[in-house]
């Protein structure tokens, strides 16, 4: 009787010697780039293998299957954007500098990964196992977190009383809006000015409309540059 073997598979000839959990790290990595750049509807496994120049045989060793490779990604990336949240923002700062800061570091993680943000709410929007673990682990620990936020500010008079579900929505449809945004402002109002600088533009004017219009009192400023 032949002996089906379930370890991993060989290395191809040539092929260099990797540390134990290298080759899933690269795969995960090839995964992010492809699946950020084409959308989830335009990889397949051997496109994830080829990028990262690894067997492809490895990719149903570490991750089983395109739906489960998915699911690595978005929890390596949600962790990513937890990390820099934590770093960002801490309990005892001022609410309306929390939010600011969240809003900012959100915004330009989301710039940084789009395709991989409307995978994200796509796998939620399913009844599946990965669908309920990111609303578990994403979606309700983030509105919770912005929650707690809005009832120091009010608490403090920094905000007017607000439903932090409506806000909630708001402030994620902010940070989706930019990837939307940017081809009408280049074929309809003829912008020319770098990406980088559009986008540092664009967040400035949306983190203070989304502050100001919770703001407790008129915020006064100065009359931006045309």
């Amino acid at each position: 009787m032949t002996r089906v073997s379930s370890s991993k598979p060989a290395k191809r000839k040539g092929q260099y010697h990797l540390a134990p959990g290298a080759a899933r790290q690269m795969l995960l990595r090839s995964a992010i780039k492809l699946l950020n750049r084409d959308g989830p509807g335009h990889v397949s496994l051997n496109d994830v293998a080829r990028d990262a120049k690894l067997n492809p045989a490895l990719v149903k060793y570490y991750f089983g299957s395109k739906s489960k490779l998915f699911h690595a990604v978005l929890e390596q990336v949600v962790g990513e954007w937890r990390t820099e949240i934590l770093a960002a923002v801490s309990e005892t700062m001022p609410p309306v500098e929390a939010l600011r800061r969240r809003a900012r570091t959100t915004m330009e993680f989301l710039r940084r990964y789009p395709s991989l943000t409307r995978l994200m709410h796509q796998t939620m929007m399913t009844d599946t196992k990965e669908g309920r673990f990111f609303v578990e682990t994403f979606a309700r620990v983030n509105f919770e977190e912005h929650r707690r936020i809005l009832q120091r500010g009010i608490a403090d008079g920094s905000f007017r009383p607000v439903d932090p579900a409506f806000f909630f929505i708001n402030y994620v449809n902010s940070g989706d809006l930019f990837g939307l945004a940017l081809p009408i402002m280049r074929r309809v109002f003829g912008s020319k000015r770098p990406d980088d600088q559009l986008f540092q533009a664009f967040s400035a004017h949306a983190i203070d409309m989304m502050i100001d219009g919770i703001a407790a009192r008129p915020v006064k400023r100065r009359k931006a540059k045309t």
